[in-house]
């Protein structure tokens, strides 16, 4: 297995843990409504997504992929992501909290395709 393809399906992995851990903060924070006050709650996602991040960045400097490409709308697409998901968890009102909870699967869902079909901008 090359290193692009161990990187690649590492990068994938934490793609998942990511997604798995924003569903249980999100089950915590808007079903049982209590705070994140778990360690592995506050502390893991900071772990896994800077994993994720350093994968994706060393992905894509063995690609070499312009950012004004598909890998440009990706990082927007994340951008919106984490501050969706950002403003969900820190938000008072319950319904609004879930709608935008909502939309930061919405986001990861569109990064997600658009990593998987590279779409021609």
């Amino acid at each position: 297995m090359s290193i692009y393809e161990l990187l690649k399906n590492l990068h994938i992995v934490l793609a998942l843990i990511s997604l798995l851990g924003f569903g249980l903060r999100g089950y915590v924070r808007l079903v049982q409504q209590r705070p994140l006050s778990a360690p592995m709650l506050k502390i893991g996602p900071h772990v896994s997504d800077t994993l994720l991040l350093a994968t994706g960045v060393a992905l894509w400097l063995l690609n070499g992929v312009p950012v004004w490409s598909w890998f440009g709308a990706k990082l927007l697409l994340i951008a919106a992501y984490v501050y969706t998901g950002v403003l969900a968890f820190r938000t008072v009102e319950p319904q609004r909290a879930v709608s935008l909870y909502a939309g930061a699967l919405v986001l990861f869902l569109a990064v997600v395709v658009v990593s998987v079909f590279k779409p021609v901008l």
